[in-house]
């Protein structure tokens, strides 16, 4: 008699265990769906490329969420062009480029200051407006540097920076603008 309900207890925990995994991608999917829902709302290309190299954006299952994480990408994305920009800088020492990837470097070094308070902004609940201002900071930093550089030289060695750094902070500013 034992076995019979050893067997029934198996079988039904192999049931519950290939339920359990069924559901699992269909979750996945799920997640990608909203992500790609969203990101329709913003008319950006790179959208769901952005958001999905965060993990945290397959467990988000709300704008706010997802407007959240494009802040803490794009905070990050500006940190992380204001060291690159100024590597560039010391790399053109004495070149036609330097004082102008000094600019930009300033530009993004005061952008990554106002990409900061964004992420502060953003996390304590402030007005959505407040964060917008401070995101835009990043986003013209990128404008303003390629415009300075393509005046100057046929080939910018910032281009693909200036371009990420824009695009990600437009994503988080459009973002946020679907929650008012």
């Amino acid at each position: 008699m034992a076995r019979p309900a050893a067997a029934v207890t198996v079988l039904l925990a192999v049931v519950v265990l290939v339920s359990v995994a069924a559901s699992l991608p269909s979750a996945v999917v799920g997640d990608a769906r909203f992500v790609a829902r969203t990101c329709k709302r913003t008319n950006h290309t790179e959208c769901v490329k952005m958001l999905s190299a965060d993990r945290r954006s397959a467990r988000a299952t709300t704008v706010h969420q997802l407007a959240g994480i494009a802040v803490d990408i794009a905070a990050a994305t500006v940190k992380s062009s204001a060291a690159a920009v100024y590597g560039k800088f010391l790399e053109n020492h004495g070149q036609v480029l330097e004082l102008t990837l000094l600019e930009c470097w300033w530009m993004y070094d005061l952008a990554a200051g106002e990409a900061q308070a964004a992420v502060d902004a953003y996390s304590s609940g402030g007005a959505y407006l407040d964060v917008v201002r401070h995101q835009l900071a990043g986003y013209y930093a990128g404008i303003m540097c390629d415009n300075m550089i393509v005046r100057r030289s046929k080939v910018s060695p910032v281009a693909d920076i200036d371009r990420t750094t824009a695009t990600h902070c437009n994503i988080a500013v459009d973002l946020i603008g679907l929650l008012y």
